[in-house]
């Protein structure tokens, strides 16, 4: 709050001022206000018997003890005036971190209206931005009814997305002239007509959505009714206005005409008209393609084909997954873990939250007590994980007494009966929780092995590809939950564990990219209302699809880790997500194998031109995993630059000799055949020499 003003002799003046809260008159408790619960408790009591709205905000410490409570809003008998504004200021000046709102309802319906949800969900959000935690939302009415959105699990998830570039930000109104005209969007469907010639006689299909329905059309036309030659048509049309579009002929039952694309560049140069047209000549692989099919949709007709073994491939391996974790049902180990996963709690969504918010690596939950009788103690000096657990109480309250129709019962002289009766006052406490990795004890069954052994063919160059791929930064690091990696929903990054094999690290990596891909709350709505279960499921399997695709063996794992997060042996999650793990994990291998072609072709290039092994990162892990081998069975490293004596470099000239013969191969080999992206690796691999292990156990490095 400022203000300019100029004075007599031309100078400024800015005034000054502070905001501070002043206490008013406060409310009396027969119990210690140590709680939310207490509070809310309180407010209930309070506003109850009001005649008309009251909005209040009651802020919490870090410990969820009440620090204050301001009446932001006195209305009508209906509704109360509430703004975000007036709301934020006691939160701001209080330095809490946690609030609760409460307000009644006169009326005598305490269920929330519009007014009140729309008013949660804003608030909820300005909470979420100011790093503030809205705990609950109490709507009081009168007697002992009262509505808590927490409760209810209906408190809204704060969502929101920052823009990280200037590229992201939407500022309206300040685009240049030139901005202003928008291109015009295209849309591309098939048309199919009995009478290629005139398509008013007989049948005519338009807006067919793709090449796979417009052949299944043009098959089911009757033969015995033909007024001439059935043909598929392609058409672009523009979006804004359907009626202008340009269409062309383009296939019949025994011919394609490529030639006719020639001539019509809006068709043949448009993107998706070129894939329409692949996926057209993949389907009819009778029909005899007239012309030369343009570059372009030949690379879109290998993508197709590529995609459709891709298909089968992944069915396959879905199969296997499915049919692995069967498997495990039926063993002995399965009905040990039932009967120990039977002793942890099922937490509300409000609870996971928490949990999460203080622990994001928190796995498997459970009380002090509850810890105990599991054989297992907290260790010394762990914090709890601060959750809500329900603490209903009663109290005795005078009433009319009412008969069986609800009218009051009267006495002798016409007055209304009064009784004694016990209500049941639904409350919430804050009490602990501790994460498995804040115990020790007795071990928890397990169905599989905890955790993968092994390597990857080029591990340096498949660990920098999904990295790269990767939308959110991935950071190594000594995470002591005992968890191998965890997607940070808040930080917007993976974890993953140090020093674990190469194995379960890229299994790992992939599993939290699929959680970053299908269940950011931020990006996918639906994630909100998916369980635990599920999402873990999805992400294990598509893990296990993609390394299945790459030749890396995890069933060992996957099938144990997807089984314990199923709830039964119907698998009723892994069966609901079939289609949604073989459509991610195809489109994630897309981005791999792009990556990885661009890596390989990086690599190749650098080794043609002589590029040291030590600027290669899968030329230089094979050669310190070499070296290791060699230093521990006795040899000794020696420095290149170090001088050879003339023994030495006798020896040297016919490994040289050796070298260059050995080099024209590959390059014979690269003429003949193109080699795909896994080949490639393994050509690379080969590619580079190991060090020559010399009389005298040494070892140039």
């Amino acid at each position: 709050m400022c203000r300019w003003v100029m004075t007599m002799n031309d100078s400024f003046e800015l005034d000054r001022v502070a905001i501070r809260m002043v206490k008013e008159s406060p409310l009396y408790s027969d119990v210690n206000l140590n709680s939310p619960q207490a509070v809310v408790k309180l407010m209930a009591d309070t506003l109850k018997d009001m005649d008309r709205e009251v909005f209040a905000v009651v802020n919490l410490r870090t410990d969820l003890k009440p620090i204050n409570v301001n009446f932001v809003s006195v209305g009508a008998m209906n509704e109360a005036m509430v703004h975000p504004r007036e709301v934020l200021k006691s939160i701001v000046l209080s330095n809490s971190l946690g609030v609760m709102l409460v307000h009644n309802h006169v009326t005598g319906n305490s269920k929330p209206s519009p007014s009140d949800i729309t008013l949660t969900d804003r608030l909820a959000q300005l909470c979420g931005l100011l790093g503030v935690q809205l705990y609950d939302h109490v709507i009081v009415g009168p007697g002992d009814t009262y509505y808590s959105f927490a409760e209810k699990d209906a408190l809204p998830v704060p969502s929101f997305h920052l823009a990280r570039s200037m590229d992201e930000l939407e500022i309206g109104g300040l685009k240049v002239a030139e901005e202003t005209e928008m291109k015009t969007q295209k849309k591309v469907s098939f048309t199919v007509a009995e009478c290629g010639e005139f398509h008013n006689m007989g049948e005519f299909h338009e807006n067919v959505a793709n090449a796979k329905e417009a052949i299944a059309i043009l098959k089911s036309i009757p033969g015995e009714r033909m007024n001439g030659i059935p043909t598929i048509g392609i058409r672009v049309a523009d979006t804004v206005q359907p009626d202008s579009y340009t269409e062309i002929d383009i296939a019949t039952a025994k011919y394609i005409d490529m030639d006719i694309l020639k001539s019509i560049p809006e068709i043949a140069e448009n993107k998706a008209a070129q894939f329409a047209l692949a996926e057209l000549i993949h389907g009819m692989p009778e029909a005899e393609v007239r012309g030369e099919i343009p570059e372009e949709i030949q690379k879109k007709l290998q993508v197709v084909e590529s995609r459709e073994k891709q298909a089968e491939q992944l069915k396959d391996i879905t199969d296997k997954l499915e049919k692995g974790v069967a498997e495990v049902f039926t063993s002995d180990k399965y009905q040990e873990l039932l009967n120990t996963m039977a002793k942890f709690p099922n937490y509300s969504l409000n609870n996971t939250l928490l949990i999460m918010m203080q622990k994001p690596d928190a796995q498997l939950c459970q009380s002090f007590t509850g810890w105990k009788e599991m054989g297992r103690f907290v260790k010394k000096g762990e914090k709890g994980i601060k959750i809500l657990a329900p603490a209903p109480y009663t109290i005795q309250r005078e009433q009319e007494k009412r008969d069986a129709d609800g009218k009051p019962v009267l006495d002798a002289d016409g007055e209304p009966v009064r009784e004694s009766v016990e209500v049941k006052i639904n409350a919430f406490k804050v009490v602990n929780t501790f994460d498995v990795s804040q115990t020790e004890g007795k071990e928890l069954p397990s169905l599989g092995v905890n955790e993968l052994t092994g390597t990857v063919e080029g591990y340096a160059v498949m660990f920098e590809a999904l990295k790269q791929v990767c939308p959110v930064p991935v950071e190594m690091e000594d995470i002591k939950s005992g968890a191998k990696g965890y997607y940070h929903q808040a930080e917007k990054r993976i974890a993953l564990q140090e020093g674990m094999s190469e194995v379960q690290t890229v299994k790992t990596l992939i599993h939290e990219m699929a959680h970053q891909k299908l269940h950011d709350m931020e990006q996918n709505e639906q994630a909100k209302n998916q369980s635990r279960g599920s999402k873990e499921v999805e992400a294990e399997s598509v893990a296990y699809t993609i390394c299945q695709h790459y030749g890396i063996e995890t069933s060992d794992y996957s099938f144990s880790y997807v089984a314990g997060w199923s709830d039964g042996k119907e698998m009723k999650e892994l069966k609901a997500s079939l289609d949604t793990i073989r459509r991610t994990a195809s489109e994630m291998i897309s981005d791999i194998e792009e990556k990885l072609e661009m890596l390989v072709t990086e690599q190749t290039k650098e080794a043609e031109v002589g590029v040291p092994a030590q600027n290669n990162p899968l030329v230089q892990e094979i050669v310190d995993k070499i070296t290791e081998k060699a230093v521990a069975k006795g040899f000794e490293v020696v420095d290149k630059k170090a001088p050879e004596n003339v023994e030495s470099q006798e020896e040297k000239k016919p490994v040289e000799k050796k070298k260059a013969t050995k080099k024209k191969e590959p390059a014979e080999k690269k003429q003949t055949k193109k080699a795909s992206v896994k080949e490639a690796l393994k050509e690379n691999k080969e590619k580079v020499k190991k060090p020559e292990v010399k009389k005298t156990k040494e070892i140039c490095r």
